[in-house]
């Protein structure tokens, strides 16, 4: 006879994750988003503007004139940024410090907080 009760089909979206554990999981795809996204896109977008001037004046005309290209472009800025403000909040609990539950749900409320912000305003400045 069979004891083990495990779950056999964990769905995700019914756990409910303490929000420290909701930061380091996104950041984890965030880190992944860069690498295969966002780095390349950097490298690509970087190879054109040095190629010449008429080509990086292109460059610019495509990214004002082309919502979706620049929703994108900054979209994976934004989600660089994210990672950057997690990462730097993993290393300062690297360092023990706020490494309590109370602490880590705090400092994972204030990352996710100066992100919103950061969205915000970043909008805010380049779409209007």
């Amino acid at each position: 006879m069979n004891t083990d009760y495990r779950p056999v089909n964990i769905n995700l979206l019914k756990i409910r994750l303490p929000i420290s554990a909701f930061t380091s999981i996104t950041h984890r795809l965030s880190g992944m988003y860069i690498f295969f996204i966002t780095f390349p896109l950097s490298v690509y977008l970087f190879k054109i503007s040095i190629n010449s001037n008429s080509d990086f004046i292109n460059l610019i005309e495509s990214l004002e004139n082309n919502l979706y290209l620049s929703t994108f472009v900054a979209f994976s800025y934004l989600v660089l940024w994210y990672h950057i403000l997690t990462g730097v909040r993993h290393l300062i609990m690297d360092m023990h410090i706020g490494e309590s539950l109370r602490a880590s749900r705090l400092s994972s409320l204030l990352v996710l907080l100066i992100w919103f912000i950061s969205v915000i305003a970043f909008t805010t400045v380049v779409y209007l």
